[in-house]
């Protein structure tokens, strides 16, 4: 149940740690739905305990979410958005960008109901306000791009800066003109050049 993605884990417990969030739950609250004790949750979560397919199940269910296969091997928003939230904790920027970048890049890969699906489930919060928010805009640009629905989640007035924000701000960023930045990141307060997001 673990596969890697950027270098972190994303396991059975990160999945049901994002599930449970994104229903605001509590721990206590989860193992009284799933029939599993918070101090079971808290080890799974935490990646201390490896859970049975059926613990999953259950856990997943009583989140409202299930599991499903999805025909790409590309990591979609949650999974990034856990890299990124592992990135902001470690202070490493350029990381958090490159797998925005990569994000990006997995859905420019994939069309129709696949692009959809690799953007459904709610990331839990990397941490950030702005990554937060310019992973809202990503998945709307590209959903957008297609004619595509885009999830509540990444309409969430929580996925808007008030102040704007050029992605990579530092130094050396050169904040884009506002011609030049693409209206799903606009709209949310983020500032990138849409040069950046076409892969190479």
């Amino acid at each position: 149940m673990n596969r890697i993605l950027g270098g972190e884990a994303m396991n059975a417990g990160s999945l049901i740690r994002t599930a449970r969030k994104s229903r605001r739950l509590t721990q206590g609250a989860l193992g009284r739905r799933a029939e599993l004790s918070q101090s079971h949750l808290s080890l799974i979560e935490r990646g201390h305990q490896n859970p049975s397919y059926d613990a999953v199940e259950r856990a997943l269910r009583a989140t409202g979410h299930r599991l499903i296969a999805v025909p790409s091997v590309r990591d979609d928003a949650a999974a990034v958005a856990a890299d990124i939230r592992f990135a902001v904790l470690d202070g490493r920027d350029d990381r958090a960008l490159r797998r925005f970048i990569q994000l990006s890049d997995n859905l420019l890969a994939e069309h129709g109901a696949v692009r959809f699906a690799l953007t459904i489930s709610e990331p839990e919060s990397s941490g950030s306000k702005q990554w937060d928010a310019a992973i809202a805009a990503l998945v709307a640009h590209h959903l957008v791009a297609e004619g595509l629905p885009i999830p509540d989640w990444a309409n969430s007035p929580a996925r808007s800066l008030r102040r704007r924000w050029a992605v990579g701000e530092g130094p050396y960023t050169l904040v884009p003109e506002l011609h030049r930045v693409p209206p799903e990141f606009l709209r949310r307060g983020v500032l990138i050049d849409a040069d950046t997001l076409v892969s190479v």
